[in-house]
């Protein structure tokens, strides 16, 4: 505004507060001009700015963010301003609605109109969307992703509520929105710019379903850059059990010096991520993990380090952070402070540097954080996951751009994705676009805009930024300084590269947001990534299951050489992850439809209501704000082909007159709404629009949609209203029908009941008027019918019964007459009946139904009174009155006549009547053993007449006696449930769903109450063999295949026999009749009613159901009907299979007891009866007969064991044949040639020709299988019908096409078979053939030997046809060769690995072989029977350690052999449990789930087997795999024998002096351990030194680690001496290791003496630098301390016990050599340099030496020079007369400690570099590393561990120090004991400064 125009000055006000002061004559229209309306009121969109400038749109976003209107529209790009506070009703559910119903521009911007807008496209422009948010850091992108995402998921809720499919719910919904609160806790963090920034790049991908409702999503992390912790409001308990402080107190929250901001409430915001993570439904025990681990990571940044021989741990936030993250504490600190790397095979340790250390350490941290925080995002997407099968809207959220005081790393990635956010910007909004209207021919002035695309080259060309990044990163020797002078020198004449000119550690990059400069000091460290492999193993080695998951499939790098190996092999570095990750996101995004959303931050300050101008100004130009209004205001951002144009926009064109012509079309349509064509244009294959036009055209569609939609809605209404009344109508009708029917129905039922009441009177009267004039005739009859009886009587008694039995046959005859007239009758009136029925109409054929029913009772009675009359003419009483007296009469010769009436008996008395054939017919020959007395009488008394059958009169012979078989059905127990029908109806209902083809499984593993035998009793024929029978199911049985009637003979001495024979299902059959009943077979029968008869009595009878009649013969020839049961008279059929497979037949005047031979046939002949019971004649008459039932026949013959069919050669028999098998001659006969020849051809098929269910079978046959829970003690067995293909061996219920195939095994290389035991075979009669699968065995039984060979010989030769399968187990050991002395008899592809059956036998385990190409032995995973299973049990540990993925596979079979075994607390069963226990004390299982499982294993062996064996063996496996530490060696013969008595060992500890003591140990005891056992019982807990075990022999005394398992140790000296290294020889020795505070030890202790030991034994190996002369008075010393004063009698020990004889020998060889060497002249001179006897031996061998003897005067020399040694020692002796012990020691060890290296360890090197002597002493000391020429006294330098920068081995070998300046080499084959050793005293050196622990040998376990 003009403030003032005065004087020729015009002053102008801004809004912003600055003034302008211009002269007047200065001012033009060009600099100052009048603002536009639109600019003063301000605008929603800046599209329709008349002002196009800079300051009008800054103008308009600051009037309207004063309004509280932060929002604004670009066109479809929207603009949003952070108000840094909550406005109130602007993101509410209200505002949701409103939006949801409106179209962009109808309403006042905001967001969800964009994201409403995005929702729509997704069916308008059918492609796939996405939502670009971009902006400073702290411009509010992360509040808009939550807007947009709480607007979509709202819209995805109501299009679930609407849709009628309901298929969505709106768990996904939530679990979207819910996602944001644990994604800002773990990836955002507070920054300078923003309280909550963004950390990560986070592209949330929405998939929606047809309906619109959300059905899935995914979201994609980019590189994460950020630490975060959320703890500060941890609830206190948790606090305390994660040892959490304030939050100052940790590094990595305390750096930034700001950990609270009153804008946030923290424990608000904690609550609110717990109630997310349950929301998702994160377990609380995962929860608790995240925070355990969280917590662990923060005390990883706070441990620290100093240097002491390069980087040392001295801080203890390590034991807390090993604690919180499962690790072993000294592990932690060694791979934070040592580099392990492989080296031509071997492991190489170096120390780090503090610096490096640092890296070390928050690269671990970085990795656990990242893991963690992966993990969390595949938990949410596992949550929200869902189906892709429509479109999707992506959103993205990622770090905005920053530029801080100090950018490092971070920035430059964060920065880098922001420029190639901006040019996807570009690209799309100016490009693209302008692009496209260049190509579609339209009218455009090009815009102007700033382009990025030289920057982005900068940094990822092939030469830029990242590349040079990239390449130093991969030179060892390569610094920030390096990276620096190349980045200048390649593109510091790059205008985007900014060369600053004071900084030296700085370079500049001009990006579109403004010219960042960046820090260069680090990048490289970082980009490398210093997350070594080391450490990677370590986390791996986690206790906890939390850790160790995280990194349990991150990819190592340990076995590459990452000097030598090419770039596609080395570690990816970050920057080039980073990259990947963002071109993966912009392929993503390109794929999709665009929407820009730009946040704009008002302030740098973050508050409410402040708009800074310069601030909004800098973002606004280089986002390019004012180039997108131009391009929006004059661009067409909306296109579309011509059809598809026309096509959405179709219901438009009616009123039109269309021509052919699309772009006509299109023309006509635009010009009726936009007839000046400003808002669009026509290109050569699209329209183009602008967003103002598209929206009139949309709402115009849609109301032309709507209306559409109405007339639909409404014939559709209308059409659904008129069908409804149509059945409502239809309804009332039927109703009225039924109303009136019942009606007139009731009427006819009260007249006929009326009427049937007065005929009934009526008849009864005339009735009763009869009976009483018949009963007075009767009367008077009956009279003189008596009279005329007595005078007959007293004639002939005997003619009289004959007579009357005479006539009781002659009327049974005329009766049964009768009773089939009568039966004829019924039929007849029944068919008569029936052909009526089909003319009757529905009203009378209720009528005719009850007439009929009415007819047939009548004529039923009939029969029944018949039948009852001719029973009652038979006296029966007076007949055995008759036959009493005539056996009375007879006397003693009824012997022969009891033969003839046993031959006569009728049928009638089988109920009683037992002879001896009869005695042997009873199934149950346990109840034989009656006599002849007790055996009831053959006369039948009255009593017993109701058991008689009514249409018996035969007389046969008894049949051939059956043969003594004890069925099964007797002993089995009753069934578990129901009856057989019910179970029959089961076994039907489970044939509808066929078993996989392609799996073994086998349905009688799974039948309850099996049979113990399931045999067919043996049919014999004269004529034949006897033949196998087969079970057979009864079903609706089709015809067989061919049949007819031939004569058989089975043999040259058998008559020929007319048979019905059959070729069905491939099975040649031949019965004794034609069978075409419904059901027959054989039965066991005896008689009803309310008699206890035994099971003696029964009879065997031929059943044959023909209609409703059940007849029964005496045999199967059908020649002697014995009664017949019609089954429509029977009141209930009643099964009884469970108790002895029997069917009860309850008749009107009887039951009948039928007995089956197995329950399979009593289960089928009661599912046959009941249906014929329960069925009418007409049902009866369409079930299908029984043809050719297997079960019934003579005999069968399989066709594919047929060897050949031809025509017999006999003239006399011209139609004969005969059929030839491998076992038996078969002659047939037939009736003429023509049917000769056609079963020729039919039975002259070859095997092949035969298939089962479309496979070539090989051999098919009945075998018995063994059922489960069968032993060869309690054989059951079942009898099936097997067929062997070329995939597999299957068995069915029958030989039948269609029978039930009730399992099938799979056949492959892995398969086995076991031939034929003659063993089983004594003890079962049987001959076995074990058949074993991948998941289960067949055990087959056979009575003939040449069958079950064959069957085994047939399955191995199918196996070996297979080809080889490799397991998972046998891949991983195919390279690996066993020798084991005892193999079993079936190994190669007789066995399988992976999968065995579940109960192997006889062995509880098979044999696994293992191979090696450099001939190592193995063992095998098999029971032993040997009398020392140790070796072999070794050599499986062996194989499992040295195989580490073989172990899971090993504990697998083991659980799995333990399991459910069929013999527990067996051999077999406890074998495996004690190789279990001894793999649990060697290793744990390689996976963790198996780990899980086995302790589960355990804690189900202890719960079902307690007070056992296996109870105590999973106990004391369940402890040693709590403990099990990583082993070298497997364990020693010593450690299994004491693991499989459960007890520990006893070893031997020595100490130098000659004591020793004994050791409890077992196989989890570390050397620490037994060190901190021994100072407690020698009560040396507060020694001042550090103590350790050593390894010793003759040649080498080395330390053993604290933390190495000392059963590991023995191991290793048992294999020393099985190779013959003096293994024997190795101990263990007790004694000081670092001699910390030497000179502080009290003379008195226990310590002071073990010191003295120590130095006696350094002295007699050389290694104390000293005259000889104090060498022999130590050595007189340590006699006075052994032996006291001297004696004549005391025995001086050897001189090498006191004395260094090394030393002397050297000397001696020194002195010969320079003697030799010498001059005559020169001896003479040197004539006082030996004295006494040196100078005699001397001259004396110089002499022999010429001679050639001089090894031998040497020798002779030192012997010499031992006298005159020993002499000397004695006389020096004799002077320390009187000193007591403790004093000769106290003087002992005043003299070794006058030497200033006393308390160092020296080790024999040799100087490599030359700088020392060639032959050096290393000696290692508290005070540091000393070098010493050999022998001398005197260091020639001494190197104090804090100038130590690293030590190692670089090669084999050789050992380098590193000091400041220097790198010092050693050549020597001790570096592992130099190092241990330094480490040990630099350990100390760190405890003892910041420990408060008192006792130095309380740390001995940590070294």
């Amino acid at each position: 505004t003009v403030d003032s125009c005065s004087g020729g000055v015009v002053v102008f006000n801004t809004d912003y507060g600055q003034v302008y002061t211009y002269k007047q004559n200065a001012v033009s229209r060009q600099r100052v001009y009048p603002m536009h309306n639109s600019s003063i009121n301000g605008v929603e969109d800046m599209a329709t700015l008349q002002d196009l400038h800079d300051g009008a749109i800054l103008h308009n976003l600051q009037l309207r963010y004063t309004q509280k209107s932060v929002y604004t529209y670009i066109g479809s790009i929207l603009a949003a301003v952070n108000p840094y506070q909550r406005l109130s009703d602007l993101y509410d559910a209200t505002a949701i609605e409103r939006y949801s119903r409106h179209h962009l521009g109808e309403i006042p911007p905001h967001i969800y109109a964009i994201a409403n807008e995005c929702y729509r496209s997704l069916w308008k422009r059918s492609n796939n969307q996405c939502v670009l948010i971009s902006g400073e850091s702290g411009a509010g992108k992360t509040e808009s992703t939550k807007m947009i995402l709480r607007f979509l998921s709202a819209m995805s809720q109501q299009s679930v509520a609407l849709s009628t499919a309901k298929r969505a719910s709106s768990h996904v919904e939530e679990a979207i929105v819910e996602s944001s609160p644990i994604m800002e806790a773990f990836g955002n963090a507070k920054t300078v710019h923003n309280n909550n920034s963004s950390r990560f790049g986070k592209f949330i991908q929405l998939n929606f379903s047809q309906h619109g409702n959300i059905q899935g999503g995914r979201i994609t992390d980019c590189i994460l850059f950020c630490l975060r912790s959320v703890f500060i409001a941890l609830p206190h308990f948790l606090t305390e059990s994660f040892s959490l402080s304030p939050p100052e107190g940790f590094h990595y929250l305390g750096q930034s010096g700001c950990v609270k901001d009153k804008a946030i409430n923290d424990t608000e915001t904690f609550q609110e991520v717990l109630n997310a993570l349950r929301t998702m439904q994160f377990e609380e025990e995962n929860i608790k993990e995240m925070l355990r681990l969280l917590s662990g990571i923060l005390h990883v940044g706070n441990i620290d380090f100093l240097t002491a021989g390069g980087a040392q741990v001295c801080s203890k936030s390590g034991d807390k952070a090993a604690d919180l993250l499962g690790l072993d504490c000294a592990q932690l600190a060694e791979v934070l402070t040592h580099r392990s790397m492989i080296l031509r095979g071997e492991e190489i340790s170096t120390p780090l540097t503090v610096e490096q250390a640092v890296d070390s350490r928050d690269s671990m941290a970085m990795a656990l954080y990242s893991q963690c925080f992966t993990w969390i995002i595949r938990k949410l997407n596992n949550r929200i996951n869902g189906n892709e099968d429509f479109r999707s809207i992506g959103i993205l959220d990622i770090f905005g751009f920053e530029n801080f005081e100090v950018n490092r790393f971070e920035q430059f990635n964060i920065n880098y994705a922001n420029e190639k956010l901006q040019e996807y910007f570009n690209k799309h909004i100016f490009s693209l676009e302008q692009l496209e209207y260049n190509k579609e021919g339209l009218v455009w002035d090009d815009v102007n805009w700033m382009d990025n695309g030289e920057c982005l080259d900068l940094i990822e060309k092939k030469l830029g930024l990242l590349a040079l990044v990239n390449e130093e990163s991969h030179f060892p020797k390569g610094t920030d300084d390096t990276l620096l002078e190349k980045l200048h020198s390649q593109h510091s004449r790059n205008q985007f590269y900014v060369k600053p000119r004071v900084a030296v550690h700085q370079f500049g990059i001009k990006h579109y947001a403004g010219e960042v400069v960046y820090d260069v000091r680090g990048i490289l460290e970082k980009n490398r990534d210093t997350f070594r492999d080391d450490i990677l193993n370590l986390l791996r080695e986690s206790r906890l299951d939390f850790v160790y998951d995280l990194f349990e499939r991150v990819n190592t790098w340990t076995g590459r050489d990452t000097v030598k190996c090419s770039s596609k092999y080395r570690r990816p570095t970050v920057s080039s992850q980073f990259k990947n990750s963002l071109h993966s996101l912009m392929s993503t995004l390109s794929a999709s439809n665009p929407f820009f959303v730009r946040c704009i931050k008002p302030n740098n300050s973050k508050m409410p209501n402040q708009f800074e101008q310069c601030v909004v100004l800098n973002q606004l130009r280089y986002s390019g704000m004012l180039e997108t209004v131009k391009i929006r205001r004059s661009g067409f951002p909306v296109r579309r082909t011509f059809k598809d144009f026309c096509s959405r926009y179709y219901v438009l064109m009616r009123g039109l007159v269309l021509s052919d012509d699309p772009k006509g079309r299109c023309l006509l349509l635009l010009q009726l709404y936009d007839n000046s064509s400003a808002e669009w244009q026509l290109g050569k294959t699209k329209v183009f629009m602008k967003e103002r036009l598209e929206l009139r055209l949309e709402k115009q569609r849609e109301t032309e949609v709507l209306k559409a939609a109405s007339i639909i809605q409404a014939h559709i209404l209308g059409y659904r209203a008129r069908r409804q009344y149509r059945q409502l109508l239809q309804c009332i009708v039927v109703i009225q029908k039924n109303y009136r029917a019942l009606y007139w129905r009731r009427r006819f039922q009260m007249t006929r009941w009326a009427t049937i009441t007065l005929q009934k009177r009526l008849r009864g009267q005339r009735a009763r008027r009869l009976y009483i004039q018949l009963l007075e005739e009767k009367r008077k009859r009956e009279e003189e019918e008596e009279k005329r009886r007595r005078e007959e009587q007293e004639k002939s008694l005997v003619e009289q019964v004959f007579d009357e039995v005479f006539e009781g046959e002659t009327n049974q005859a005329s009766q049964v007459e009768e009773i089939l007239r009568l039966e004829r009758e019924i039929e007849g009136l029944q068919r008569q009946k029936e052909a009526q029925e089909q003319s009757l109409t529905a009203q009378s054929l209720h009528r005719l139904q009850w007439l009929r029913d009415q007819e047939l009772r009548r004529l039923e009675e009939e029969a029944c009174k018949a039948a009852q009359q001719f029973l009652t003419s038979l006296n029966f009483d007076e007949i055995d009155e008759c036959v009493r007296n005539i056996e009375s009469s007879l006397g003693g010769s009824g012997g022969s006549q009891r033969e003839v009436a046993r031959g006569e008996e009728d049928e009638v008395d089988e109920g009683l009547g037992v002879d001896e054939d009869g005695f042997k017919d009873s199934p149950n020959p346990s109840e034989h053993g009656h006599s002849d007395g007790q055996r009831t009488s053959g006369i039948r008394t009255s009593d017993d007449s109701s058991e008689e059958d009514p249409y018996a009169n035969d007389r046969m012979p008894l049949p051939p006696a059956l043969p003594i078989i004890t069925p099964s059905a007797y002993h089995a127990p009753p069934s578990s449930s129901g009856s057989t029908y019910s179970h029959a109806v089961q076994e039907e209902e489970a044939e509808l769903i066929p078993p996989d083809e392609d799996s073994d499984y086998d349905a009688d593993d799974y039948d309850e109450g099996g049979i113990i035998i399931e045999e067919d009793f043996d049919r014999f024929d004269t004529d034949d063999e006897s033949s196998y029978r087969r079970d057979s199911v009864y079903s609706s049985v089709t015809l067989p295949y061919f049949h007819s009637f031939l004569y058989i003979k089975g043999g040259l001495l058998n008559s020929w026999k007319r048979r019905w024979c059959v070729l069905k299902d491939e099975t040649f059959l031949w019965f004794r009749s034609r069978q075409e009943a419904l059901k027959q077979g054989w039965l066991l029968k005896k008689g009803g009613g309310s008699s206890t008869l035994s099971r003696r009595n029964w009879r065997r009878r031929w059943f044959v159901l023909q209609q409703s009649k059940l007849i029964y013969y005496e045999n199967d020839t059908e020649e002697r009907m014995k009664g017949m049961l019609d089954m429509h008279e029977a009141k209930e059929i009643i099964d009884v299979t469970g108790k002895e497979n029997g069917i009860d037949i309850v008749m009107p005047g009887r039951t009948y007891h039928l007995v089956a031979e197995t329950a399979e046939d009593s289960s089928h002949w009661f599912s046959v009866l009941s249906q014929v019971h329960m069925s009418t004649e007409q049902e009866i008459r369409e079930m299908h007969d029984e043809q050719a039932n297997p079960q019934n026949a003579v005999g069968t013959l399989d066709v594919g064991i047929i060897d050949s069919v031809c025509a017999s050669d006999n003239p006399e028999r011209p139609n004969a044949f005969v059929i030839i098998t491998a076992h038996r001659v078969l002659h047939c006969m037939a009736e003429s040639a023509e049917e000769m020849h056609h079963w020729i051809t039919l039975l002259q098929r070859t095997k092949g020709d035969t298939r089962v269910q479309g496979q070539e079978f090989i051999i098919r046959g009945w075998l018995y299988k063994e059922i489960r829970g069968s032993s060869l003690g309690n054989l059951k067995l079942k009898k099936r019908w097997f067929v062997l293909t070329h995939n597999s061996v299957d068995y069915y219920k029958s030989s039948e096409r269609n029978a039930l195939k009730l399992g099938s095994l799979v056949l492959n290389s892995l398969c086995s078979v076991i031939v034929p035991d003659e063993r089983v075979f004594r003890e079962t009669g049987y001959w076995n053939v074990s058949v074993f699968g991948r998941k289960h065995s067949y055990r087959l039984y056979s009575k003939l030997q040449t069958e079950a060979s064959r069957w085994a010989s047939a399955v191995q030769t199918v196996i070996d046809s297979k080809p080889l399968m490799d397991t998972p187990t046998q891949q991983l050991i195919q390279d690996i060769k066993v020798t084991h002395t005892y193999a079993h008899t079936f190994i190669g592809t007789q066995y399988c690995v992976t999968h065995t059956t579940l109960y192997i036998q006889p062995s509880c385990l098979y044999p696994m072989e293992v191979h090696t190409d450099k001939g190592r032995s193995y063992g095998t995973l098999q029971a032993e029977t040997e009398d020392n299973p140790i070796p072999q049990m070794q050599g499986l540990l062996q194989t499992a350690h040295d195989l580490r993925p073989l172990r899971d596979e090993l504990f697998c079979q083991l659980i799995k052999q333990t399991t459910h075994h069929p013999k527990p607390a067996g051999p077999a069963h406890i074998c495996g449990w004690r190789i279990i226990a001894c793999m649990c004390c060697t290793f744990s299982p390689a996976s963790r789930s198996i780990l899980k499982y086995l302790k589960f294993h355990f804690k189900r062996t202890r719960e079902l087997y307690p007070g056992t064996e296996m109870e105590r063996y999973a106990g004391f496996s369940q402890d040693a795999l709590r403990h099990v530490r990583g082993r070298e060696y497997v364990p020693s013969q010593e450690e299994l024998r004491a693991i499989l008595s459960r007890q520990e060992m006893t070893s031997t500890v020595y100490c130098h002096g000659g004591g020793s003591c004994k050791i409890t140990i077992n196989s989890h005891t570390t050397a620490g351990e037994v060190v901190e056992k021994l100072l407690k019982g020698l009560s040396m807990e507060d020694c001042k030194n550090m103590f350790a075990l050593f390894e010793h022999n003759d040649t080498t005394d080395r330390a053993i680690e604290s933390r190495t398992v000392v059963a590991d140790v023995l191991a290793k000296f048992e294999k020393l001496a099985n190779k013959g290294q003096e293994g024997e020889s190795w101990k263990f020795y007790f004694k000081l290791f670092c001699f910390s505070e030497p000179e502080s030890v009290p003379a008195d202790s226990v310590e002071f003496a073990f010191m003295f030991e120590q130095a006696h034994e350094a002295v007699i190996r050389g290694q104390y630098p000293a005259p000889e002369e104090t060498l022999q008075f130590l050595a007189a010393l340590r006699l006075q301390y052994l032996l006291g004063d001297y004696t004549t009698q005391s025995a001086l020990p050897e001189l090498e016990q006191v004395f260094p004889m090394d030393r002397l020998r050297a000397r001696v060889q020194q002195s010969a050599q320079c003697f030799a060497s010498a001059t005559p002249s020169t001896e003479r001179k040197r004539g006082s340099f030996l004295e006494g006897t040196l100078r005699r031996s001397f001259r004396g061998s110089l002499g022999r030496q010429r001679q050639g003897e001089g090894p031998a005067a040497i020798e002779a020399w030192l012997q010499d020079e031992k006298a005159g040694l020993r002499s000397c020692l004695v006389e020096k002796w004799r002077k320390l007369r009187g000193m007591e012990q403790d004093q000769a020691m106290k003087k002992y060890m005043s003299l070794i400690k006058e030497w200033q290296g006393y308390g160092s360890t020296l080790f024999d090197v040799e100087c490599v570099d030359g700088v020392y002597p060639g032959e050096l002493w290393l000696g290692v000391s508290r005070k540091g590393v000393c070098l010493y020429k050999r022998g001398e006294a005197w260091p020639l330098e001494l190197f104090p561990y804090e100038v130590i920068l690293s030590f190692g081995a670089p090669q084999p070998n050789i050992y380098k120090i590193s000091v400041e300046g220097r790198e010092l080499l050693f050549n020597t084959n001790m570096v592992m004991d130099i190092a241990k050793l330094m480490k040990a005293y630099i350990s100390l050196i760190v405890k003892k400064r910041f420990s408060t622990c008192q006792s130095i040998s309380s740390h001995g376990s940590n070294w």
